[in-house]
């Protein structure tokens, strides 16, 4: 009687096996895909860091040799101080992503530049007749340029090859699911009719209360396979690193949901355009599961590409609108701010999303002016830019909803959230997840959390937390 019980058992213990291998080598590649196209990107922001350099080291000079006054080689004395770090920079990251070709045209354009500072800036500077000298210059800065474009190019492809291994990979993952799902209910057809054959002889009522509770076993057995898949690509996702910028102090604070099986769209991500300004972005795509992950994945790329064109934020949210709408993406909140550790001066745009809070020092913190419709609504939709002016020590704060919507009463969700930004503005360093524990200590969390912060520093230090609960 108990053998084709235990031929099932074991028929089920080697499937188990078979689909855990499987799990843990969907989770390399996804880990190597993402962690490939991080790499990439990161490059192409400090190529485009270069060339923003050489275009500063030729203004100083062009001026310089227009005007012959001092002052407009400020400019070019500026990016002469940065340019070496950047070459190094992204030397460093070619290095490390085994980038060898991209790494001989970064040398031929560390050669290049060199050259146009020897034949042509310094020439210029010490008061040659610059016709000439100009003339060479052009050819040499075409050159430069050339590298550089070709580098984004090899860039962009190995980038575009990221992606595809990242949706092969995530289309294994939904077989693999569907293929456990499959396992757990086969097995526990067998194990059902095997006890059912056990037990015919006792009543009927006896019988389908034993049916119902193994059915509640099998269901069990399915929602804990797909909820390690879940916890698995959703870690994957959310394991961004956040810039380390002079007199900026940030912090992230990410709270998946406890109660549900498949991967939340909130997101966030932060990307340093130069030394003293960042760009923040914060979203929320509508749905649950691998759809919504590969949306929040393909957002937060979208949202780099775009900001390289022109990160201010209205503009920003108006192309990455045009997109979603273009390829019939789902439906998506989020929020765009620029930046500027400089001046304590922040522009922000918002698509659909909760409004960002600001606490002043002095001050109560306080919401500020909600925006348009969501992403992926109307082609056309159009988002204003707002610009505020802070003060040293402010903290903006960037959340998705599920930080004030963890009861029916938005309202009282709001206050919960002020009230939190207050007490977190005592700890600039971790202050995400003050806020995170304030909001959420003793609550269920029934949806994805995602906080994002930013405080203007009053000093030269700089400082980053990040801390995924």
């Amino acid at each position: 009687m108990q053998t084709p019980l235990t031929a099932t058992l074991a028929v089920l213990a080697l499937f188990v096996l078979a689909l855990l291998a499987g799990g843990i080598v969907l989770r390399g590649v996804v880990a190597d895909s993402f962690g490939s196209a991080d790499a990439v990107r990161n490059a192409r922001m400090l190529v485009a860091d270069l060339l923003e350099d050489q275009l500063d080291e030729e203004t100083g000079i062009r001026g310089y040799a227009a005007a012959r006054r001092p002052v407009l080689l400020q400019p070019y004395d500026d990016a002469r101080a940065r340019m070496n770090g950047s070459f190094d920079r992204v030397a460093a990251v070619f290095s490390q992503a085994h980038m060898t070709v991209s790494q001989s045209l970064l040398d031929d354009a560390r050669a290049t530049n060199a050259r146009w500072l020897r034949e042509i800036a310094q020439p210029v500077i010490a008061g040659h007749n610059t016709t000439a000298v100009e003339l060479r210059g052009k050819r040499l800065v075409d050159h430069f340029r050339a590298d550089l474009e070709t580098m984004q190019g090899r860039l962009a492809r190995r980038e575009a090859g990221a992606d595809e291994r990242a949706q092969r990979a995530i289309v294994g993952i939904s077989v693999f699911a569907a293929l456990a799902v499959a396992v757990v209910v086969l097995a526990a057809l067998a194990f059902t009719t095997q006890q059912f054959r056990l037990w015919m002889r006792l009543e009927s009522e006896q019988r389908e209360a034993e049916e119902e509770r193994r059915r509640a076993v099998a269901l069990q057995a399915a929602y804990e396979v797909e909820k390690r898949i879940a916890d698995t690509l959703q870690e994957a996702f959310v394991q961004n690193v956040l810039p380390r910028l002079e007199q900026l102090h940030l912090s992230a604070a990410f709270l998946p949901a406890s109660e549900e099986t498949l991967v939340g769209g909130d997101w966030y991500d932060a990307f340093e355009l130069s030394d003293r300004r960042v760009l923040l972005a914060i979203g929320d795509v509508t749905g649950h599961g691998l759809a919504a992950a590969v949306t929040m994945n393909r957002a937060r790329q979208l949202f780099l590409s775009c900001a390289l064109l022109d990160p201010e934020p209205g503009p920003l949210l108006a192309r990455v609108n045009a997109h979603l709408v273009r390829i019939g993406s789902p439906l998506m909140t989020a929020v765009a701010s620029l930046v500027n550790a400089e001046n304590h001066e922040f522009s922000y745009a918002i698509a659909g999303h909760p409004p960002p809070v600001l606490a002043e020092p002095g001050r109560k913190p306080r919401l500020l002016q909600t925006g348009s419709l969501p992403l992926g609504v109307m082609d056309a939709a159009a988002f204003d830019t707002r610009t505020v002016q802070t003060v040293p020590g402010a903290m903006l704060v960037l959340y998705t909803d599920g930080a004030i919507e963890h009861s029916r009463d938005v309202l009282e969700g709001e206050i919960l959230l002020l009230d939190a930004v207050e007490e977190a503005a005592a700890h600039p360093n971790d202050a995400a997840a003050v806020i995170c524990d304030r909001i959420l200590r003793d609550r269920p969390v029934a949806d994805d959390v995602a906080i994002l912060t930013i405080r203007f520093g009053e000093g030269n230090n700089s400082s980053l937390s990040r801390r995924a609960l």
